[in-house]
């Protein structure tokens, strides 16, 4: 059976309870026939439910072997066996990264993987389906499979347990001579034999018992609600608007998949709140990764983290080219003083108020924003030299804007 997502027939799992009961159809079916090493069984089904677990399912074999308790040859048996049956596609395939210049390690990639549901599952359950490709959506399913994907949901709704190893002695079931020192009252150690303690008192009864008391979880005061990196109320329009930005992110810009999906989601909140749509949110992402360098000279270690911070410096950066749009429109001196008005009063007198006064060459708004873009030194150069004219030629805004960032040492300008 093809192995890759691209290749294979199955259809991408919606939700890791739908990928539980197809898990639980192949092993009821037995459709996985061992030539070597274990079979379809409770290790199989644990391995389901930590994957299930993972958004993206991008696992080391490292990690598994934590969660699972098991070995390494292990744990590759049963990646083997959910690939073999259709349940697991692989999207990539681990690689380790050349050393670049400086850098002290060998970064390694994991396996990213596509959880599946086999067309062999659909087929027996007379599931219809809608799409093509792995995006494909159930839309209906016969009456004979609605009784056993109703037994499949009963099965998926239990998680499966870790069997306990039963550890076997070789004891003659003589007993134990060696003595424990056991604390008794008044701080003095006695020590005395594990048979008995005293008059017929076993060391469990004459150890001191801990309080089993548990403490009750720290609560937020009542009324405190979660908030946004740049603190904004979480709302559930949001969560669900920040869920989508965040897939979209994950598919179309490859320097944020280290981040996982609720980190990656939690930060992109704030451009949920600002109303943007998921492509405006990806172009967002691309002028960080250009300003940063992030994905080309550098791949970032938390990249929610990067996100986070690049909001903050474009809201701090916002204060401050309108604290300094203030500031330079209060520079402008009033038109309503003694002079004006008596100048005003001699152009009536002498009827110059019908004269056109000259005024000043500019160039168009198109040519001014293309040479904002193009030539920013240009206007960073007549800010220095002329204030006023600057203002004149190409507006209070884009002035604010670009003696803002002539302000910062973070930045600079006409580099890209």
């Amino acid at each position: 059976m093809e192995q890759w997502a691209a290749t294979t027939q199955g259809r991408v799992a919606l939700d890791g309870y739908s990928w539980r009961q197809a898990a639980h159809w192949v092993h009821g079916a037995d459709l996985y026939v061992p030539t070597h090493g274990p079979r379809f069984g409770e290790t199989t089904l644990r391995l389901v439910a930590v994957l299930e677990e993972l958004t993206p399912c991008r696992p080391t074999i490292a990690y598994l072997m934590r969660r699972l308790g098991c070995s390494r040859r292990t744990v590759q048996y049963h990646l083997e066996i959910l690939r073999s049956t259709g349940l697991l596609a692989w999207r990539s395939i681990g690689t380790r990264l050349p050393m670049a210049e400086g850098q002290k390690r060998v970064e390694s990639l994991a396996s990213e993987y596509e959880r599946l549901i086999p067309v062999s599952y659909d087929r027996a359950l007379g599931i219809r389906t809608a799409g093509e490709g792995l995006e494909r959506r159930m839309v209906g399913i016969s009456e004979e499979g609605r009784t056993v994907i109703a037994e499949l949901g009963r099965k998926a709704a239990r998680k499966p347990r870790r069997t306990r190893r039963t550890v076997r002695h070789s004891s003659t079931g003589r007993p134990v001579k060696t003595s424990r020192c056991t604390p008794m009252e008044g701080g003095t150690t006695h020590c005395v034999g594990s048979s008995s303690v005293g008059d017929q008192k076993t060391t469990g009864d004459a150890r001191v018992t801990k309080s089993i008391t548990r403490k009750k979880p720290t609560r937020k005061p009542t009324g405190e609600r979660r908030r946004t990196v740049l603190g904004q109320v979480v709302t559930a329009a949001m969560m669900a608007t920040g869920d989508l930005m965040a897939r979209v992110a994950y598919r179309r810009v490859p320097w944020v998949r280290r981040a996982s999906h609720d980190q990656l989601r939690w930060v992109l909140n704030d451009l949920a709140h600002r109303g943007w749509s998921p492509e405006r949110a990806v172009a967002w992402l691309g002028e960080i990764a250009g300003q940063y360098g992030a994905g080309a000279l550098w791949r970032p270690e938390r990249p929610h983290a990067l996100i986070a911070h690049a909001l903050r410096q474009e809201t701090e950066q916002a204060a401050y080219d309108q604290e300094l749009r203030q500031d330079v429109a209060a520079r402008v001196e009033p038109m309503d003083n003694a002079a004006m008005r008596e100048l005003a009063g001699l152009s009536n007198l002498f009827a110059l108020m019908d004269t056109p006064a000259p005024t000043p060459e500019s160039h168009p708004a198109e040519e001014s924003l293309a040479q904002a873009h193009w030539a920013p030194r240009t206007i960073v150069a007549a800010i220095d030299d002329d204030v006023d004219a600057a203002i004149d030629r190409y507006g209070v805004d884009l002035v604010a804007r670009y003696a803002g960032l002539a302000a910062n040492p973070n930045v600079q300008i006409g580099v890209r």
